[in-house]
């Protein structure tokens, strides 16, 4: 049977070209009329613009599956206008009914305490994703990391607002997007509940960590056993074990942030001049193959040397604003620029100025 996807461009009977009739939904040969299928189904838009949300609105079904949402956004809402589809008011009789029918479609939506759980962290997942102007990405890898732990580790008892903190840190990791687990905490908590939150969305995200590092591991078994049953070459078993052996002393899919997207983050937020993010970017280019920033915090390496480079182009910038930015101490920042100056040797070349 022929389609869109699988049909071929040339007609069975003359093979001449082959003309799609989008109006009655049918292939029909140019040449001599054969019609190669009928009664076509069409997937796409109803139409088209250019506005996004407009395109959204004359889709022919809903929008696209979502892991953000516990029943993958494939839910029905029932409007509280109580208008038809003309804007013509409701019978009291068929409001009432709209109620009862609103009512046993929340209660259908979740059914089990397990659900119930599963919208609750999904939910603040999406709120704090929104506060913190998170791109879409990590919303959805949020998700899914907390849908991946909920099956292997029980979420009975956790605090949810807690649990969407680390699932969304851990994100921010995986998709390289620099935020700290106190900046996330921020937005969903309170100054006062800021320490103990702090403490249980750090051990929740430990946990998820061990776990999501175990499923790796065992993936990367199946993956050698698989092998092992389909090749019989043993070089090449050989070669997936070493890969996998230097894959599982890591965690997957974590991706290394480097110093440089730091310099940048706090040059961004204190709107340092242009110069000086250029200068702490290089100085950080040519020491970034010593053991300088082993068990450093990169917040305080960046600070550094950002602190540095507006020493040496004479720029006026306090280091009480520098630590303010970065969430570190002022004797923090004195300490790794010491560290550098210790380490290296500064060469500065002076350009005369032309004589007028």
């Amino acid at each position: 049977m022929y389609n869109k996807l699988n049909f071929k461009n040339n007609c069975p009977e003359c093979h001449a070209n082959i003309i799609h009739d989008n109006i009655k939904g049918e292939f029909i040969c140019s040449t001599c009329g054969y019609v190669i299928e009928e009664q076509l189904e069409d997937y796409g838009y109803d139409g088209y613009n250019n506005n996004s949300h407009n395109n959204n609105i004359i889709a022919r079904a809903s929008g696209s599956n979502s892991l953000s949402y516990h029943d993958f956004g494939l839910h029905t809402e029932i409007d509280y206008n109580g208008k038809d589809y003309s804007g013509k008011g409701l019978d009291d009789q068929v409001k009432k009914s709209l109620i009862n029918l609103r009512k046993w479609n929340t209660i259908i939506r979740i059914s089990n305490p397990k659900e119930r759980r599963l919208s609750n962290v999904l939910s603040k997942i999406n709120e704090i994703c929104s506060a913190g102007s998170f791109p879409n990405v990590v919303c959805e890898t949020a998700a899914m990391i907390y849908r991946i732990y909920e099956n292997k580790c029980d979420t009975k008892g956790k605090s949810s607002i807690c649990m969407a903190a680390a699932v969304i840190f851990y994100a921010c990791k995986i998709c390289s997007i620099i935020r700290s687990l106190s900046e996330i905490i921020k937005l969903c908590t309170t100054n006062e509940d800021y320490s103990g939150s702090l403490k249980l969305t750090s051990k929740y995200y430990r946990s998820m960590v061990m776990i999501c590092e175990e499923e790796d591991i065992k993936n990367q078994q199946d993956e050698i056993r698989k092998s092992k049953e389909i090749h019989s070459n043993k070089e090449q078993i050989k070669n997936i074990q070493k890969t996998t052996l230097n894959h599982s002393s890591r965690i997957s899919n974590v991706q290394i942030i480097s110093i440089s997207q730091y310099i940048s983050k706090l040059a961004n937020l204190s709107n340092f001049d242009a110069k000086v993010e250029r200068l702490a970017l290089e100085i950080a280019k040519k020491t970034e193959n010593h053991l300088l920033s082993d068990g450093k915090l990169p917040n305080g390496m960046a600070a550094a040397y950002l602190y540095l480079a507006s020493i040496l182009l004479g720029v006026n910038i306090l280091q009480l604003d520098i630590s303010k930015l970065a969430g570190v101490t002022e004797v923090t920042i004195r300490n790794r620029c010491k560290d550098i100056l210790t380490r290296y040797k500064i060469t500065i070349k002076i350009k005369p100025n032309s004589a007028k």
